[in-house]
């Protein structure tokens, strides 16, 4: 899905983020996110979007539209080395890849979402990291998306590697690498804590209502709820043996309580369910990521055009249906045995 009108709508945050940061006027610099606490972005995507703002309002938004157009099939490419060689049959590729790359432009190319984007590509690294026994590797990467995109830090629970000191080792790393770019902007601002309280309106069609919160805007425990919940899911999955599954989890607690219902949101979701039904599964066709692209994009797209008479609340129901349906496919199979396969399957 190709988008020319409007693509990259959401690269103005990036450029004024850029420009705010390494500005030296009044309220710039270290004082971003305590003027600025719309953005919502991590210093590392403001850093990244800096040479490309440089380039012009016009051609920076162009080629960063480019570039993150270009992420989709190299993050395929990257997924499919972690599939263990006796697994790799192209038609399963190609089903995921149908199914994957449209809904991935709705990020990349129509919303522009630099964030996303990296935190998201950063945390397929990560999963090759922990396939390659490179735990240190691992919470560096995790650590560099989350200074990407705060709501990353769920994916920490793909560093709960044996044996134990090599998971201290990965945590060690992680927090070290978040806090050398986040802790800066606290001690030089201390009034940048308050950007963690910035709340957005809560949708008519959110999964926060379908569980019962009906307020406006974003309750205060929302946020940490949801980096707890992705978290604590991710870890029980890899206690499972199922470390596929941790993007996947971390994904589905966004959606499940995140206040707002953009369609970029679901291209996280079917992300994680590439890795998983690729990985973890011996399927050939994707059934978790055909399952994410009709509950959570293709129904609300359906909806907005008149095309299905579906209720805000019943599309809410079928966000909280989807993350229902994941834990099931995630927890409730046999759990594998363990694989050098998925080691060796990307070494090429």
């Amino acid at each position: 899905m190709a988008r020319s009108q409007g693509a990259g709508g959401s690269w103005h945050y990036f450029a004024t983020g850029a420009a705010v940061l390494f500005g030296d006027d009044r309220g710039e610099g270290l004082h971003l996110y305590a003027t600025h606490p719309e953005l919502q972005i991590g210093p590392l995507s403001f850093a990244v979007a800096l040479p490309l703002d440089a380039l012009g309002p016009s051609w920076g938004r162009a080629v960063a539209v480019f570039l993150m157009s270009c992420t989709g099939p190299l993050l395929l490419a990257a997924i499919w080395k972690l599939v263990p060689h006796p697994h790799r049959r192209p038609e399963r590729l190609l089903a995921a890849g149908l199914v994957f790359l449209p809904i991935w432009a709705e990020l990349a190319t129509h919303a522009g979402h630099l964030d996303d984007v990296l935190a998201l590509s950063l945390a397929i690294g990560a999963l090759h990291a922990r396939a390659r026994d490179r735990p240190v590797l691992a919470g560096l990467l995790v650590g560099a998306a989350t200074d990407a995109k705060p709501w990353a830090l769920a994916f920490a629970a793909v560093l709960l590697v044996r044996p134990a000191r090599s998971a201290i080792a990965a945590f060690a790393v992680c927090l070290a690498v978040i806090a050398a770019v986040w802790l800066p902007f606290l001690v030089y601002d201390p009034q940048t804590v308050h950007a963690a309280h910035f709340t957005i309106a809560n949708a008519a069609g959110s999964g926060l209502r379908v569980l019962g919160y009906h307020g406006s805007h974003t309750p205060l425990w929302d946020r940490p709820a949801q980096l707890a919940l992705g978290g604590l899911l991710g870890a029980a999955a890899v206690l499972r043996r199922r470390w596929e599954a941790v993007i996947l989890l971390a994904t589905a607690a966004r959606i499940l309580l995140d206040p707002e219902v953009y369609g970029y949101y679901t291209a996280g979701v079917l992300l994680g369910t590439v890795v998983f039904d690729l990985v973890a599964t011996r399927r050939r066709v994707p059934l978790i990521t055909i399952a994410a692209a009709a509950t959570l994009y293709l129904s609300r797209q359906l909806s907005n055009i008149h095309a299905v008479p579906l209720t805000n609340a019943q599309l809410g129901l079928l966000r909280v249906s989807f993350v229902v349906m994941a834990l099931i496919a995630v927890f409730g199979a046999a759990r594998p045995a363990p694989r050098s396969a998925a080691r060796t399957g990307g070494a090429d």
